[in-house]
């Protein structure tokens, strides 16, 4: 019998519950869908263009240099 090697867990997030955006122009809500892994959403204004991204999940710290 071979060992099972476990997956990592990802998130059961989906675009249905991503909370909901409006353009900083127009004012109308903005496409959002998941990118990165679903570590980020992604909004698109569909009358502008005008796109903007957020982080789900904490920061990932980097090292000190």
């Amino acid at each position: 019998m071979r060992p099972t090697m476990s997956t990592p867990s990802t998130p059961t997030t989906s675009a249905a519950t991503l909370p909901d955006r409006l353009c900083t122009w127009c004012k109308v809500p903005m496409k959002k869908r998941l990118v990165g892994g679903a570590q980020f959403v992604h909004y698109t204004c569909p009358k502008c263009v005008f796109q903007h991204t957020t982080r789900l999940g904490p920061k990932i710290q980097t090292p000190a240099h």
